[in-house]
């Protein structure tokens, strides 16, 4: 993965956001728990981890596609900033960071394959990021473009996946941030 500056782990308000999630997830049996290599990721699969008694399994194929990077942006701060980086993600142009849309999705929708397909008739949790999700949950609803939602900090979604079906059940699910403020000025003066 790219530098220290381009990998942050979670603020504090990143991490309060991880155990809200955490618990809310606590109550329900899960087989194993599957997370991004990037610190972001690893310390929310951490918290998760530790609420459903499970110890997070990496996969370098959840990461962003911003993993090689040189620096982390939030898109946040780009989109308030007109950073033309963010218009052209909006665009489906991610040469930015190195890659393209068609070699992300396959990226990530084979290492989900993996993971269905070692799960069969279980319940598991993946911890990842915006893209990934965009790239997952567009796949399944056959989204020529990339950005098809803009995922909530920890929320989720629900998919029902066997052998040969995969059903989209709910996205960017948020009922553990309820009363938490998600304006941008808290996320900028915060950190995510």
């Amino acid at each position: 993965m790219g530098p220290a500056r381009a990998n942050p782990g979670l603020s504090d308000r990143g991490r309060e956001q991880a155990s809200r999630i955490a618990d809310y997830l606590a109550a329900d049996d899960f087989a194993a728990l599957y997370t991004s290599p990037l610190l972001r990721a690893v310390d929310t699969a951490t918290v998760i981890g530790t609420a459903v008694g499970l110890t997070p399994i990496l996969r370098a194929d959840l990461a962003e596609f911003d993993r090689d990077a040189d620096e982390y942006l939030h898109f946040e701060d780009l989109r308030v900033n007109n950073d033309p980086r963010y218009e052209a993600f909006l665009r489906d142009d991610l040469s930015a960071w190195d890659t393209d849309v068609p070699s992300f999705r396959r990226r990530v929708t084979a290492e989900f394959d993996r993971i269905i397909d070692a799960h069969p008739g279980e319940q598991v949790l993946v911890v990842s990021h915006g893209g990934v999700a965009n790239a997952f949950v567009g796949g399944l609803i056959g989204a020529s473009k990339l950005t098809i939602h803009e995922p909530g900090y920890t929320g989720f979604a629900r998919i029902r996946a066997g052998r040969a079906r995969r059903t989209l059940l709910s996205l960017n699910e948020t009922p553990h941030l309820r009363g938490f403020d998600l304006g941008i000025r808290a996320v900028r003066k915060q950190g995510a």
